[in-house]
């Protein structure tokens, strides 16, 4: 671990440690908004330069979602999640939100496969004159 005098974390410290990490990284899991700082980091520019290294990111919004700008499926996130009791101002007790990019979904061309994986498969993602039947399997 990195133990800096600096609390702001820049752009090139991140790259640094995924340089020195990327490797044997498979997953990268950040804050987007500081919460001792208020420091919003580059979304963007370290999701790709992560992407670049072969490594996963996994955003936690708790402090950015309502509070700035996002663009998941444009700065290409893989997964992000928050809170809404925060700056969605919903309160205690209330639902929490995951992002995850639809490339994620996709089945593998290779397989000689087109389109996506089903969601919802169980109960809601069934025929919709068998979906209320509630057999067993």
């Amino acid at each position: 671990m990195l133990i800096e005098s600096d609390p702001l974390i820049p752009l090139e410290r991140v790259q640094r440690v995924l340089d020195e990490h990327g490797s044997s990284t498979a997953v990268l899991l950040l804050s987007g908004v500081q919460y001792l700082t208020g420091q919003f980091l580059d979304i963007e520019s370290i999701t790709k330069y992560a992407h670049d290294k072969g490594v996963l990111v996994i955003w936690d919004l708790a402090h950015a979602v309502g509070n700035v700008v996002l663009k998941l499926h444009e700065w290409n996130v893989d997964i992000a999640v928050w809170c809404s009791y925060k700056y969605l101002n919903a309160g205690p007790g209330t639902i929490g939100g995951a992002f995850v990019h639809e490339k994620h979904a996709k089945i593998d061309a290779a397989a000689n496969i087109n389109g996506y994986r089903p969601r919802l498969a169980g109960w809601w993602g069934q025929s919709a004159k068998k979906r209320f039947n509630m057999e067993q399997g």
